[in-house]
């Protein structure tokens, strides 16, 4: 599967614009501390604070279905979250991924645009870097059925080879490729959890339910976007989604999507295959390149 697991690059553009709106934002309201805005309220925390285990709790009102915050690292790494808002209460834990020092924290009604009406600081005190191992938005390792998952399909005997391996061929084995959600050209970002449950999903979903299988058993795992080689041999002008999971010090490209079948006469064919866990460097470079590795 080629041309048909890439996925359409307005989402990454849009993804893209609403990090740079964010710091956009942090240069305009460096200064401003604020809980409420309008429609929305930060109930807790209600001050700056600090943060011992790397973690932050947070709760609010709001007259909106939806709110989005976003987080700003000690080296201005940014990453957005959802927080769905149920009877006018909405509350998330997020995780300050990117080690030790001060967090700024904004929310807003939508995931480009970030007007720093409610902005507030936390320091964490937590030194290591744990970008690539614990849950972000949509890389949600700590739900129950991910990690009660990713525990049946391994032993404690295997070693982590063993265990990504496992994570490969269940999710080659079990997720259906969406070709009409491809061709729609849906947008919609989904959870690896939201993937499971619907047990079908584009390149970018299963990057995220490999990802988020690998975190759940304490395996570093990356989410890759880059560009692929169609059958012409030419470079796509989408872009597709990969992985890359730590093991034994090294980084190990898995592409599920490519191995999990392909399209014949407008269908999804399943046929899972190992072509794609950990290939030749020089062999997968010749139909995947411009690799860049997102804060997913």
């Amino acid at each position: 599967m080629r041309r048909e697991c890439s996925f359409r690059i307005i989402l990454t553009l849009a993804i893209c614009t609403s990090l740079l709106l964010a710091t956009a934002v942090a240069a305009q309201a460096a200064y401003s501390v604020s809980f409420k805005s309008p429609r929305i309220e930060i109930t807790s925390p209600n001050s700056n604070g600090q943060s011992f285990d790397g973690s932050l709790h947070i709760e609010g009102k709001s007259d909106l279905p939806e709110i989005w915050l976003c987080v700003r690292g000690p080296a201005g790494e940014l990453a957005t979250y959802p927080a769905e808002v149920s009877e006018g209460r909405f509350q998330v834990k997020l995780y300050l991924r990117f080690g030790k020092g001060t967090y700024t924290i904004w929310a807003g009604d939508n995931s480009t645009k970030f007007d720093g009406s409610i902005r507030f600081e936390v320091v964490s005190t937590r030194s290591d870097d744990t970008r690539f191992l614990t849950p972000s938005a949509f890389v949600d390792s700590e739900n129950e059925q991910i990690s009660s998952l990713a525990d049946s399909i391994v032993k404690p005997s295997m070693t982590d080879m063993e265990k990504i391996r496992a994570i490969h061929s269940w999710v080659t084995e079990n997720i259906e490729y969406d070709y009409k959600a491809y061709l729609a050209g849906i947008n919609q970002v989904k959870k690896a959890s939201t993937v499971l449950e619907e047990g079908q999903g584009i390149c970018r979903d299963y990057a995220y339910l490999v990802a988020a299988l690998a975190r759940a058993l304490d395996i570093p795992a990356k989410v890759v976007y880059g560009s692929v080689a169609d059958r012409n041999n030419g470079w796509e002008p989408q872009l597709h989604a990969w992985n890359e999971l730590q093991v034994d010090g090294r980084w190990v490209t898995v592409d599920a999507t490519w191995d999990a079948g392909y399209i014949k006469n407008g269908k999804f064919v399943s046929s899972p295959s190992n072509k794609y866990f950990d290939p030749d460097n020089e062999e997968f470079a010749a139909t995947h390149r411009d690799a860049k590795v997102t804060l997913h």
